[in-house]
């Protein structure tokens, strides 16, 4: 069990930790490691966390991680010795966290609408809009093991870029003076 995990285990009660992470970094390609723990407890209920200070501890390292200049940001998903279809509910469960999260973050900037995003967020958004939809327990049809495995690690990786490319996106518009 990584650091984070132990981190995001601490602080949601009633959340899964992917979602918990998801929401965070949401809000956190928005807002920095600026994140405001109380529009987080507005957003997911203060029911579905445990403490302020582990949620203040879980915020700070997940904003880090994502920040983290060595790359080493991933959604925090179980291990990839779980099973397959707890993994891809988890993946789902990420994404619909972010979108929340993302959502939350535009309007704390005071950015209204997607529409005003450029058009390669609204089409990662889009992706992980879909991605949250994910029923795991749809068969796989004809693919393999090994096949099925090979799609959900370039499904991680794509939502691991686009992730940092949405933030990249952000973070230039922020530097970039209006008009």
């Amino acid at each position: 069990m990584t650091d984070l995990t132990a981190l995001a285990l601490n602080a949601a009660h009633e959340l899964p930790v992917a979602e918990l992470h998801g929401t965070v970094c949401g809000m956190a390609v928005c807002l920095g490691a600026a994140v405001p723990v109380n529009d987080l407890v507005e957003l997911v209920g203060v029911e579905a966390l445990s403490d302020q200070a582990s949620v203040e501890e879980f915020v700070a390292a997940a904003a880090a991680e994502l920040e983290s200049e060595d790359m080493s940001f991933a959604p925090l998903l179980p291990a990839d010795d779980a099973a397959l279809d707890a993994r891809l509910e988890a993946l789902g469960q990420w994404c619909g966290g972010f979108l929340g999260g993302l959502a939350a973050g535009l309007a704390r900037r005071g950015t209204g609408s997607l529409k005003d995003m450029p058009e390669e967020v609204r089409e990662i958004v889009a992706d992980l809009a879909a991605i949250a939809q994910v029923d795991p327990d749809t068969p796989a049809g004809d693919r393999s093991g090994e096949a099925a495995e090979a799609d959900f690690v370039e499904l991680e990786e794509f939502v691991k870029v686009g992730t940092l490319l949405v933030m990249s996106t952000l973070a230039h518009e922020a530097d970039d003076p209006p008009g």
